[in-house]
């Protein structure tokens, strides 16, 4: 791992915080914050993160949004994962609690092409959008060998559990109404493969299409020897469902439906001057865990 010469001291973290339970977000929106993630304020978590010890990035089918709905879809849409295994106890919320331990993180953030980014830096474009975008992380994804081939699929799915799976969300936010409800039920070619009632939902603002976070977390704060975070938060694949719609203004005909992509997301590249991660059994570490209720998170920002 990455070797750090900052200060640290460490936070004595609460049971319910180590659990995983998840708050609403970071004043101003736009990401689902779990795990002992919120333990830090976004400038802190930005500033850690901006130098991942891995990372992975993969292409998503995405459309024109700064032209009115339906537009073309277009290239260079990105949904990608960092991770960091040493973010310091001393620069949580509480640093004079803290004993010196570290903590893992891991971000996942959609990223537009810069043309479309640009599109969408002043007001009026915002507040004149006719497009909406649904993100749901499914946090309790399978962990990965180390040596898998990523290209972004979810090769644990069966090709009808991911068709039906993208057609019951399609389904369920197929109206202009914005992205927060009763996730749909499980499609009986998933089996137990997953749980829709741990999916984290969102509407993701599209002023933050330039690359910030949709969703967050952190494991339980460890030793900086100790690599068990590290070997999960690398080996962690995040099945994403990104849909693409229409708000009020678009005036969308009846029986219209959004575009949904299921993809999975792993941080298989590790940095230069951090350990690979080990090629051993998957030790249990249960701040990983994201909140699983049935009720979806409802963030401080909508389009």
């Amino acid at each position: 791992m990455r070797i750090s010469s900052r200060a640290s001291s460490a936070l004595v973290v609460s049971n319910l915080l180590t659990r995983g339970a998840a708050l609403v977000g970071w004043p101003g929106g736009g990401t689902l914050v779990t795990g002992s993630a919120v333990q830090f304020d976004r400038t802190t978590w930005e500033r850690n993160l901006a130098q991942p010890n891995a990372t992975g990035s993969f292409p998503v089918a995405g459309f024109d949004i700064s032209q009115t709905w339906p537009s073309k879809q277009v290239d260079g849409w990105t949904l990608s994962v960092n991770v960091s295994s040493d973010l310091p106890d001393s620069e949580t919320i509480n640093p004079g609690n803290g004993t010196g331990q570290t903590f893992t993180g891991t971000s996942i953030f959609l990223k537009a092409p810069d043309n479309i980014q640009s599109a969408f830096s002043n007001q009026s474009a915002l507040d004149e959008t006719t497009w909406k975008i649904c993100i749901a992380v499914i946090p309790d994804g399978p962990q990965e060998d180390v040596s898998a081939t990523d290209n972004g699929t979810c090769g644990f799915l069966s090709s009808e559990c991911i068709t039906d799976l993208q057609q019951a969300y399609a389904d369920k936010f197929s109206g202009s109404q914005d992205c927060y409800g009763t996730p749909p039920s499980t499609p009986s070619s998933c089996g137990s493969s997953v749980n829709p009632s741990n999916f984290q939902v969102q509407q993701l603002p599209l002023n933050s299409i330039n690359g910030t976070e949709v969703f967050v977390t952190a494991s339980g704060s460890h030793g900086d020897g100790d690599q068990t975070a590290w070997n999960n938060a690398t080996r962690q694949a995040w099945p994403i469902l990104t849909l693409w719609g229409w708000n009020t203004r678009a005036k969308a005909p009846a029986g219209s439906l959004p575009s949904v992509q299921l993809s999975c997301v792993r941080a298989k590249t590790v940095e230069q001057g951090s350990e690979s991660p080990s090629s051993g059994s998957i030790l249990p570490e249960p701040a990983m865990v994201a909140l699983g209720i049935s009720s979806l998170s409802m963030l401080y920002a909508l389009l």
